[in-house]
């Protein structure tokens, strides 16, 4: 038994992991974000910093002096977990005052734009600024730059407060995504347990079309069903009209030859027991012949339904049949004769079923035709069709009645032995294959049918 599986629970595990994976990189451009949020905040101390230094750079007799400002510490102070460092350089790149070791970038030259960088110093990573200014006073003429640095501390606390607030966020909103996905997900899968119900509540006979509402990614599911119970409603069909059809032939056949065996059994006279035995033979002959047709009937309907298509050569099909026939009929008077216009005549077709209906059309054409009866097979192409006829110079069927032998059990004198399902089968037949199926009156008076099939593609 096939393991069964829940589709909902399907689809709610590849929906969640749809949105871990929108998580995850929805996290790392919140991070991202983060980081630079934190480093804007405190890039703005840097700034002010470095500006408040900038002021106060004095150009004296003796030189340039740096008067340190007490707010420059007071605004480096809103991170007391955070070191400070910082160094003025002069115009001749030599430190003036702070720390005369602190990192510089590579190919930095002094400008009106500050830049900020990472370096590590003093075993921490640390975020420096460097901000130049223009100094053109007598004797002395260059960039004076302050270089200001912070370590990280409370820039990584901030980063992770926003992140971890902006991640929580994010988790309520797809946690809600996902309740809401799971009752979209319920509602668009409802038609299918109507489906269900609707099929688990039918009797076992009900075999009618299924009237669910469904959107049209079900319909061509719902389509299907109806189809199949289509099929199966034909199927069921053609059983019980086989089984009624059946009854009702074979019954009367059956009971006629009890009644004779019985008859025969009492009989004293020798010749009324030999009449007795011969028309017990000749029912047991027409009942066997009867038992046949009804099962060639259901078989080529059944086969109509469910066979497969496959290339079938016209022409050796005729001539097997044909073969058989002539073999069968060996001790009679009848001749048949084959004609054909074409090598090879390929259509798409079921060999078991054309056998079937090919057989039908000779065995009719001998059970009605003369004793000396001339039976011609032929295979034409003609208006781009393939053309299969059975011609005899039997006594024919008026134009009238050829719509009406056509129908099952119809026979045009009931004193006439025959079953009336020949013709029936040959129409089942070229109906599986849509075929035409045509009757006409023989140059020589006889009946000819013929059975014109599209031809098959050139392989």
């Amino acid at each position: 038994m096939a393991r069964r599986y829940s589709l909902k629970r399907r689809l709610l595990i590849r929906m969640g992991a749809i949105f871990i994976i929108a998580l995850l990189l929805l996290g790392v451009g919140i991070w991202r974000y983060a980081e630079r949020a934190a480093d804007y905040s405190f890039d703005r101390l840097l700034t002010g910093a470095s500006l408040s230094i900038l002021e106060r750079v004095f150009v004296t007799n003796e030189g340039i002096e740096v008067d340190m400002p007490y707010s420059t510490m007071s605004m480096l102070s809103l991170a007391p977990e955070d070191r400070a460092f910082y160094q003025v350089l002069g115009p001749d790149g030599f430190p003036l005052t702070g720390y005369p070791d602190l990192p510089l970038p590579e190919h930095w030259k002094p400008g009106n734009e500050p830049v900020f960088f990472n370096a590590r110093y003093s075993g921490e990573t640390v975020r420096f600024l460097l901000q130049s200014k223009l100094l053109t006073e007598q004797g002395i003429h260059g960039w004076v730059t302050v270089q200001i640095g912070q370590t990280r501390i409370a820039r990584t606390a901030l980063t992770w407060e926003v992140f971890l607030n902006a991640l929580g966020l994010l988790l309520l909103i797809m946690s809600l995504g996902l309740l809401f996905v799971w009752f979209g997900i319920g509602r668009a899968l409802r038609p299918l347990g109507l489906i269900s119900q609707d099929l688990r509540n039918r009797a076992p006979a009900q075999l009618s079309p299924l009237e669910v509402p469904a959107p049209k990614e079900i319909a061509p599911l719902v389509n299907s069903l109806n189809t199949f119970m289509r099929r199966l409603q034909g199927n069921l069909n053609l059983m019980q009209n086989f089984i009624a059809d059946a009854a009702h032939q074979i019954r009367t056949p059956l009971s006629t030859l009890q009644v004779q065996l019985d008859m025969a059994e009492h009989e004293q006279d020798n010749a009324a027991l030999k009449r007795r035995l011969s028309k017990a033979r000749e029912l047991s002959k027409r009942l066997i012949r009867l038992t046949n047709q009804l099962l060639a009937h259901a078989l080529v309907i059944h086969r109509g339904d469910t066979q497969t298509l496959a290339r079938v050569n016209l022409t050796e099909l005729g001539r097997q049949v044909l073969t058989e026939a002539v073999r069968d009929h060996a001790h009679t008077a009848v001749d048949f004769g084959y004609d054909t216009n074409v090598q090879a005549a390929w259509i798409q077709g079921d060999t078991i079923s054309l056998k079937e209906a090919l057989r039908n059309l000779l065995d009719n054409a001998v059970k009605y035709g003369p004793a000396d009866n001339q039976i011609t097979l032929a295979v034409h192409a003609q208006n781009g069709q393939l053309q299969i006829s059975v011609e005899d110079h039997g006594p024919g069927i008026p134009t009238a009645q050829h719509q009406q032998v056509q129908q099952r059990f119809e026979r045009l004198a009931e004193d006439r032995a025959g079953s009336g399902l020949g013709l029936a089968i040959v129409r089942a037949v070229a109906d599986a294959h849509q075929a035409d199926m045509t009757l006409s009156n023989g140059e020589s008076g006889g009946l000819k049918v013929t059975l014109s099939f599209p031809a098959a593609e050139q392989e």
